[in-house]
């Protein structure tokens, strides 16, 4: 894993920017970016055939869910604005190719100068290992770990912050 990711570091170094400069993230069929406006990425969204609430939570935070995949995608809002977006990677119990997916579609949308942190969680009943790819408005999050009985595992792309 360390030699993955400092395999990515290294290639990531001479990646391109995105023809359009906008921080886009694939969702499912559905593209939404940051800054889009909220009735646009619902429109885009309900048109990949995902299902998208109106119900956003205190902070701006919602979800949309394709029911084809199962896959839940976070959005956050700010003045009807698209500031965060997330995605999941993982897909089969072999997390090496969502890894190696999820580091290939940060290079290939020209993700550069990035850091990598090592931030585990620890506390009596929770022992989560943590490792952040920080690239500005892009990012990866890979995690595993026991919360309870509780397994956890993801490797989750997102754009913006949250």
């Amino acid at each position: 894993m360390k030699s993955l990711v400092c395999l990515f570091v290294l290639f990531a170094s001479t990646a391109t920017a995105q023809p359009d400069n906008r921080v886009s993230l694939q969702l499912g069929s559905a593209t939404v970016w940051l800054g889009m406006d909220k009735a646009a990425a619902k429109r885009n969204i309900e048109a990949a055939g995902i299902v998208f609430s109106d119900k956003l939570d205190s902070g701006g935070s919602g979800i949309a869910v394709d029911p084809r995949s199962k896959q839940i995608f976070t959005l956050k809002f700010e003045n009807d604005r698209l500031v965060f977006a997330d995605r999941d990677w993982l897909r089969e119990s072999d997390v090496l190719p969502s890894i190696v997916d999820a580091l290939t579609s940060l290079i290939d949308q020209g993700a550069s100068q990035c850091t990598v942190t090592h931030s585990p969680m620890s506390a009596p009943d929770k022992k989560v290992n943590r490792v952040l790819i920080d690239c500005g408005d892009r990012g990866l999050l890979l995690t595993y770990g026991t919360e309870g009985n509780f397994t956890t595992n993801m490797v989750s792309e997102r754009i913006g912050r949250y």
